[in-house]
C-alpha cells in the first residue's frame, strides 16, 4: 500500500508530487503539513502531531470531515513527521512518500526528515519536492532510474562512506569507487541514457533524481 505524508516544510508543486498524490491508497499528514494538504486538494485520512502548527481553522475543518486526529505530546522523542511514517506502517504501508520534508522555517527539521530515510528499514521512503525525487540506497545493493537524457542524479554518502559505487547511463561513471563522507565529489552526475543504474557494495547513498525540464521551465 502506497502512503503519502505531508511534512511541515514548503512544498514546491512539480509532476512528481502529483503523480504520488494520484497513486497514494493512504495520505497523511504531520501536524501543519495538513494544511499543505488541503491546499493540495488533499484530505487526509490521519492527521498526526503536538498540533502546535496546526491553525485552529484548517484543524475544524478535518474534524468536521471525520479525519482521525492523533494527538502526540509536545514534549516526546519523535518529530511529528516520523510520528507520522510510524502511523502509516501500523495502517500497513508497503512504501511511503513525504511531501513538504524539505525547506520551510526549520532547517534542522529537513536535516531530520532526510535522516528518517536511514530510520526505518522495513519500509522504503522517498522525498518528493517539485523536480526532485530523493531516496536512500544501501549497500550491498543496485537501483535502476528513469528519467531523461540531462537530468542530473546526484550521489552522496549519508552516514560514511560509500564503497564500490558504479554507475552506467551516466556522463561521469564510476568503476568501483569510493564515495567518500563529506566529500560531495556525486554531486550534479547527467543522465546520458533514459535509464542509469547504480550499485554499490557498502555504506548508504542519499541519491537525488532532478528533472532538468521542470527547473528550466
Amino acid at each position: 500500500m502506497r502512503a503519502v505524508i505531508f511534512a511541515g516544510g514548503t512544498l514546491r508543486p512539480g509532476k512528481a508530487v502529483q503523480t504520488a498524490i494520484a497513486q497514494a491508497d493512504l495520505i497523511l499528514a504531520a501536524d501543519s503539513g495538513a494544511a499543505t494538504a488541503l491546499h493540495y486538494g488533499c484530505t487526509p485520512k490521519i492527521v498526526v502531531g503536538d498540533l502546535d502548527s496546526l491553525d485552529a481553522l484548517p484543524l475544524q475543518q478535518l474534524q468536521a470531515q471525520g479525519v482521525q486526529i492523533i494527538q502526540a505530546a509536545v514534549e516526546k522523542n519523535e518529530t511529528d513527521t516520523e510520528l507520522a511514517v510510524q502511523a502509516a506502517i501500523e495502517h500497513g504501508a508497503t512504501s511511503i512518500t513525504l511531501l513538504g520534508a524539505l525547506g520551510g522555517e526549520r532547517f534542522d527539521h529537513t536535516l531530520a526528515n532526510i535522516l528518517l530515510l536511514a530510520g526505518f528499514e522495513t519500509v522504503p521512503i522517498r522525498i518528493v519536492d517539485g523536480p526532485s525525487v530523493c531516496w536512500l540506497l544501501c549497500g550491498p545493493g543496485s537501483s535502476s532510474i528513469d528519467g531523461h537524457a540531462g537530468d542530473l542524479l546526484s550521489l552522496l554518502p549519508l552516514t560514511g562512506n560509500a564503497s564500490g559505487v558504479r554507475t552506467k547511463g551516466l556522463y561521469y561513471p564510476l568503476h568501483g569507487e569510493t564515495l567518500y563522507f563529506g566529500k560531495p565529489r556525486g554531486v550534479s552526475n547527467v543522465f546520458v541514457e533514459e535509464r542509469a543504474e547504480v550499485a554499490l557494495e557498502g555504506g548508504m547513498l542519499l541519491v537525488i533524481r532532478t528533472d532538468v525540464e521542470e527547473v528550466e521551465s
